[in-house]
C-alpha cells in the first residue's frame, strides 16, 4: 500500500480510482499493463503530454543517446538553443522564450511579466479554466466555482477576478470598471482542454478589447500547443496573443515548460531597471531538451495531429452512434484530439447526434 508513505495514497489529485488506483507496470504506444499485467488502452495520454503515444522511437533514441552525455550541466549548450528554436519557428507569439519546468511555473512567470509590464495587480482568468496550482490560478477551477481553496490568503483572493467563461461582456465590464487588471488568462480550447468548449469567435472578440484595454493577453497552451496543430491553437486559429504558456508535449513527454511572447514583455524588467528574476534547476535540461527536439521535429510536419484528429472524430462519431442506440440520456463531444463525456445531459429527448456543448445548460 501507498498511504504509509504519500497522504492521499497517490501522487496527483486525478489518479484516485476506485476501488484503488491504477498501477502501471509498462507502457508503448496506446497500450499500458498494469502490474498485474492487464492490457490498457491509454485514452489519458499523460495528462495530455504524449501527442505520439507511449516510447515513440524518435525520444526514446534521443534520450538514450543524451544519457550517457549528461543530464544536468549547470551550464549552456546547444540543445536548449536549438529548441528554443523550433519553438520561435512553431508558435506565432514567440520571439522570445524562457524555459521552466512545467505549466504551473509557466503561468506563474507570465503573469509576473504581465504585472510587470502594465505595473498593475489583478489579473481575471474564466471559472473552469485550469492554469496550474499556484495561489492565484488555482481558484475557480472546479465547481461550485466561488468555493474558496484553502491555504491561500485574502490578499491573493483578491488580486483574481473570475469571469463566467465565453462571456465577453462580463469581460469588458470587468475591464471598463477596474483599472488595475495586468492580464487575461484562457485555455484558447476552452476549460479543461475544450470540456466548456470556446471558439474563434470569442478568442478574436478577447484579442479585440485587450488591446483597446492595454491588458496583456495570455494564451494558456500548455495542453492545445503543439496539439491543435504545429502552432497551437493560436496557429489554428491565426490569434497572437502576447504571452503564451507552454509544457507538455513540448518537452516530449519529460519535465518542462516555457514562456513565449512579445520581446518587450519575455525580456521585461521594470521602470527601475529591475529584472524579473527567473531561476530554475532544471531548466531547459539537456534531457528534456533532447526529448522537445525530436518530438517538435514530428510536430512540424503536421502528420500527428492529423492522425490523431481523425481518430478522435473516428471514436466520438462511434460512441455517439452506440449511445443513441441504446436512447442513453448520455453525450459524447469535443474538437481536435478531444473526447469528452457528459453522462446524463437531463434533456429529454436529446438524441447524443444533435447535441451542442455550445447551447447546453445543466438541468435545463
Amino acid at each position: 500500500t501507498s498511504r504509509p508513505y504519500f497522504p492521499d495514497g497517490v501522487t496527483h489529485d486525478n489518479r484516485h480510482t476506485e476501488p484503488f488506483p491504477i498501477y502501471i507496470n509498462r507502457a508503448q504506444g496506446s497500450k499500458k499493463w498494469s502490474v498485474d499485467e492487464i492490457e490498457l488502452i491509454d485514452y489519458w495520454s499523460g495528462h495530455g503530454a504524449l501527442l505520439l503515444g507511449h516510447s515513440p522511437p524518435e525520444i526514446v533514441e534521443a534520450v538514450t543517446q543524451q544519457m550517457p552525455r549528461g543530464t544536468h550541466y549547470g551550464a549552456c549548450h546547444a540543445l536548449e538553443v536549438e529548441w528554443g528554436g523550433l519553438v520561435q519557428e512553431l508558435i506565432p507569439s514567440a520571439e522570445r522564450i524562457r524555459f521552466v519546468n512545467s505549466g504551473t511555473e509557466a503561468t506563474l512567470m507570465a503573469i509576473r511579466l504581465a504585472r510587470m509590464h502594465t505595473g498593475k495587480n489583478k489579473f481575471l482568468k474564466f471559472a473552469g479554466h485550469f492554469h496550474g496550482w499556484h495561489d492565484s490560478v488555482i481558484l475557480g477551477v472546479n465547481p461550485p466555482f466561488e468555493t474558496p481553496v484553502p491555504g491561500i490568503p485574502e490578499s491573493v483572493i483578491d488580486t483574481t477576478v473570475i469571469c463566467p467563461p465565453n462571456d465577453i461582456d462580463a469581460v469588458e465590464k470587468q475591464l471598463k470598471s477596474d483599472p488595475d487588471i495586468a492580464c487575461v488568462i484562457l485555455e484558447p480550447t476552452g476549460g479543461a482542454f475544450g470540456t466548456i468548449p470556446t471558439n474563434g469567435e470569442f478568442l478574436r472578440q478577447l484579442r479585440q478589447i485587450t488591446q483597446d484595454h492595454g491588458v496583456i493577453l495570455i494564451f494558456d497552451e500548455v495542453i492545445s500547443g503543439f496539439r491543435v496543430s504545429p502552432g497551437g491553437a493560436q496557429g489554428y486559429y491565426n490569434i497572437t496573443p502576447d504571452l503564451t504558456t507552454l509544457a507538455k508535449i513540448l518537452a516530449g513527454g519529460l519535465p518542462g515548460g516555457a514562456v513565449a511572447g512579445k520581446e518587450e514583455l519575455a525580456s521585461k524588467s521594470n521602470s527601475r531597471g529591475q529584472r524579473m528574476p527567473h531561476p530554475g534547476t532544471f531548466n531547459a535540461n539537456p534531457l528534456s531538451a533532447a526529448a522537445g527536439i525530436a518530438m517538435l521535429r514530428q510536430v512540424k510536419t503536421g502528420v500527428p495531429h492529423e492522425k490523431v484528429n481523425r481518430s478522435a472524430k473516428m471514436l466520438r462519431e462511434g460512441l455517439v452512434d452506440v449511445i443513441d442506440q441504446h436512447k442513453l440520456d448520455w453525450a459524447v463531444y469535443g474538437e481536435f484530439s478531444g473526447v469528452k463525456f457528459l453522462i446524463g445531459h437531463g434533456v429529454d429527448g436529446l438524441r447524443a447526434a444533435d447535441f451542442d456543448p455550445y447551447n447546453w445548460e445543466p438541468h435545463h
